[in-house]
């Protein structure tokens, strides 16, 4: 408690991340000041970890919005975590969260076929159709009536691709595609755009089957020594595989091994990873050159085959730990407006928060909706049929977000948009 106590202790009460705080709707006990001062209280010995405290610190979307902000230094989002941990130090974990956390996400082969039995039933079901009448049954599960459920059970990246690929062209650099979960179990295809992209660009590329969660749901619910194990099995994996970059199309999964592993998990053996870091589109703008085709590419519109139309327009949301936590947003831009010309326009607030979280738009559907607010109005001012976003987490919040509103737009990684419109390195 003595280090939660330091860390708030810089706190001027100024108040600015109040304007950046995506959950702050007025009530000063949700702002990240307040939790500052809970967590203080606390590590002084003159709060108890309360029901109600515990309430505050899961109110935070990790989205770095007011660390951005902070003059002084003071990093809210890091002392909600710590709180988070305290708990569950104490208290554990829920049930279902421990069995996802401690048997899922370190079994990925268990996790596939578990995910299969469920895509299974929702297939035979049908619960995915939003007049399904089973659909009664999910606020039951916490989750909304009108919750956009992704398609699950599909073969997974790791089982359609080797564990080495060789590139289309001459070796250029060799790398270590991280997909994360989502691409892996949810959204193959973008992981599948991922490594085309890489091939085209004379990337061998290595992707161990044996990798595991990065760990961000984990230690974002408070499980930090779980967390630790997560990230333990990959640091030796990666480090066994020695690329020259280690390549993500997640912003979370490449802020939490960029800094997370080494400042929120103190593994000191991931500051050499730290480095060889890239997002995706960071390794498209330094080796494509002039690979990008102007305006030849046809727009997708949510699936591997849709198409949009050739006068469709995009735009790009900024993904929190993308943009704030690996500091890219430049590159995804100058992409996007490369291939797609004037058909690229930008929205108002791109870096305002989605209201995904991860985990949090599960434990708070309707707080999650309303931090999407601000979202879906200035996607719908901007006139884009389709949004872009680096984070599929972002993806999957703005496609419940948009079906909830019941909007025309469709939302997609930019990835499968770069993939289309690449020609390989000759």
């Amino acid at each position: 408690m003595t280090k939660l106590d330091e860390a708030a202790a810089s706190c001027m009460k100024c108040g600015f991340c109040k304007a950046a705080c995506p959950v702050f709707f007025g009530e000063e006990t949700d702002s990240p000041r307040a939790k500052v001062r809970l967590a203080r209280a606390v590590a002084r010995g003159e709060l108890e970890l309360t029901a109600g405290v515990r309430r505050r610190m899961e109110r935070c979307l990790n989205c770095w919005a007011c660390t951005v902000e902070c003059p002084s230094g003071v990093e809210p989002n890091k002392i909600a975590l710590a709180m988070r941990s305290a708990y569950v130090e104490r208290d554990g974990l829920p049930f279902l969260e421990g069995l996802i956390f401690r048997v899922g996400l370190r079994r990925p082969r268990l996790a596939a076929w578990g995910l299969k039995a469920v895509g299974l039933a929702e297939s035979v079901s049908a619960i995915r159709l939003q007049g399904n009448p089973l659909r009664r049954l999910l606020p039951v599960l916490g989750m909304r009536r009108d919750k956009d459920l992704p398609q699950l059970g599909r073969r997974t990246l790791t089982s359609r691709l080797p564990e080495r690929i060789e590139p289309l062209g001459e070796i250029r650099s060799e790398v270590l595609y991280f997909p994360g979960c989502a691409a892996n179990f949810i959204y193959p295809e973008v992981g599948l755009a991922a490594v085309s992209v890489l091939r085209k660009l004379g990337a061998l590329v290595v992707l161990p089957h044996e990798l595991v969660c990065c760990s961000t749901p984990v230690f974002n619910s408070g499980d930090i020594e779980g967390a630790r194990e997560l990230a333990a099995r990959n640091i030796e994996i990666i480090r066994a595989a020695k690329p020259d970059l280690i390549v993500t199309s997640c912003g979370s999964c490449g802020l939490t091994i960029k800094r997370e592993w080494s400042e929120v998990l103190g593994i000191r053996e991931a500051d050499e990873l730290a480095a060889k870091v890239v997002d995706i589109s960071q390794f498209v703008a330094r080796y494509a050159d002039a690979v990008v085709t102007d305006g030849e590419v046809g727009i997708l519109c949510g699936g591997p085959n849709g198409v949009l139309g050739e006068s469709a327009k995009v735009t790009y949301h900024d993904s929190c730990h993308l943009r704030r936590g690996m500091g890219v947003y430049k590159e995804p831009r100058e992409l996007l407006r490369a291939i797609l010309g004037n058909r690229f326009v930008e929205m108002e607030q791109a870096d305002r928060c989605c209201g995904g979280g991860g985990t949090f738009s599960i434990h708070h559907p309707e707080l999650s909706q309303e931090v999407a607010e601000v979202k879906m109005r200035c996607l719908a001012e901007s006139k884009a049929q389709l949004v872009a976003a680096g984070c599929l987490a972002c993806v999957m919040q703005l496609t419940d977000s948009i079906v909830h509103r019941k909007m025309p737009q469709r939302a997609i990684h930019f990835v499968e948009i770069i993939d289309r419109a690449l020609r390989p390195v000759e």
